[in-house]
């Protein structure tokens, strides 16, 4: 049902001239709709975390590295188990339901296929994770098995999000152009995660001539990404961000950018390169959020 069609719709029958026929109709016609934006209200929500389940698989993956170059590697293995329980729980919802995250028990075909297919990686990647990091010492099976799959789950979790969208209940056509910005801010978060790792991987010589060209890549879609939003790019369908909120927090994320942009155009990165990324890495997932956040805001999904 079309968002407008159904505000057209009830503008009808909402009339000072009505029977009482005509009264149950229009409660009926209100039921509807109503029913109509919680569901879209959900399957937004839903969106959003799968989106978040991108980032989580390059954080892992990311934090992974880290703690193989000996950087902050309690810390990092903290965090990298708290990206995996956020990974799971959210996927586990779609199964089970979960109150604390709003979300209700998939029931779409196509959604639980994609999301069954997830499962059937995750439960063999999630044990690998827990194992990773014991009294200091790194499992060189689970750090192998990471780095081989985790763009496995990037993909699976991009095309269950891809699949998640196709199930729209309403046509906020008027929102396109914001939807777009979101879902290229969506990818800038990812991105952080995934240039970082990228780069930790060509540091410690890991498929190093891949890595190369892969973080190429990455480079151009989050600096073209970030010079779209604010400034508008036709040829990516962007427009100038007038937000002023968003904006300053745009105008933020290309200063961190700046300050790290020719540690990762490097090709030969140095350990101080590597503690100066490490520093920026935080900030720029930070203002990711932030964005994000922003932009769903302005949609009403939060």
């Amino acid at each position: 049902m079309k968002i407008f069609a159904a505000f057209f719709l009830l503008s009808i029958f909402y009339s000072p001239y009505v029977n009482a026929k005509t009264v149950d109709i229009r409660n009926s016609m209100a039921n509807i709709v109503n029913k109509a934006f919680f569901a879209q209200a959900q399957n937004d929500k839903v969106i959003a975390y799968a989106a978040k389940n991108k980032v989580y698989s390059q954080q892992i993956a990311k934090d992974a590295v880290l703690i193989v170059s000996h950087i902050r590697s309690e810390e990092n293995y903290a965090q990298m188990l708290n990206a995996a329980k956020n990974f799971d729980m959210f996927l586990d919802s779609l199964f089970n339901a979960n109150e604390k995250l709003g979300i209700k028990k998939a029931t779409d075909p196509a959604v639980l296929k994609e999301a069954n297919e997830i499962l059937s990686e995750w439960k063999i990647f999630y044990p690998f994770v827990v194992k990773f990091f014991k009294n200091g010492e790194v499992n060189p099976d689970s750090y192998r098995y990471i780095l081989d799959n985790n763009e496995k789950l990037l993909r699976l979790s991009h095309k269950l999000t891809q699949t998640l969208k196709s199930k729209r209940v309403m046509d906020t056509t008027l929102n396109k152009v914001v939807e777009h910005s979101l879902k290229i801010v969506d990818r800038q978060r990812m991105l952080t995660q995934k240039m970082f790792k990228e780069k930790l991987l060509i540091y410690n010589n890991i498929d190093k001539a891949r890595n190369k060209i892969r973080i190429k890549g990455s480079i151009i879609l989050f600096e073209n990404g970030l010079k779209g939003l604010l400034h508008g790019d036709k040829k990516r369908g962007l427009i100038q961000v007038t937000n002023d909120k968003i904006y300053k927090k745009l105008q933020t994320a290309w200063r961190l950018w700046r300050a790290v942009e020719k540690i990762y155009r490097n090709p030969n990165p140095s350990k101080e390169d590597i503690l100066k990324l490490a520093k920026y890495e935080p900030k720029l997932l930070k203002i990711s959020n932030e964005l994000v956040t922003s932009i769903e805001e302005s949609l009403g999904i939060l």
